[in-house]
């Protein structure tokens, strides 16, 4: 799964680059993947290098940010 990871960061790469927000330091990303039997499974891709535990830092950040998002809608009334 090695080259998928690198094919990976290049992609997102390019894509901040074209975006002009900088340089592409690091990434998790988190995808549902449906295989061809209609399966679904998440899969945690990370740029090469990348250590559990800074993943594992990443994610929770993430998912802090997500929630405080998501509170502030809720509590602003424009949630779902």
């Amino acid at each position: 799964m090695n080259w998928l990871c690198e094919d990976m960061e290049a992609s997102l790469a390019m894509v901040v680059g074209e975006a002009e927000l900088g340089l592409l330091a690091r990434a998790v990303v988190v995808a549902e993947i449906l295989d061809d039997d209609g399966e679904r499974t998440l899969t945690v891709l990370t740029t090469p290098g990348l250590t559990e535990w800074d993943s594992l830092g990443m994610c929770r950040y993430g998912a802090a940010a997500i929630e405080g998002s998501a509170a502030a809608d809720f509590t602003n009334g424009t949630g779902e």
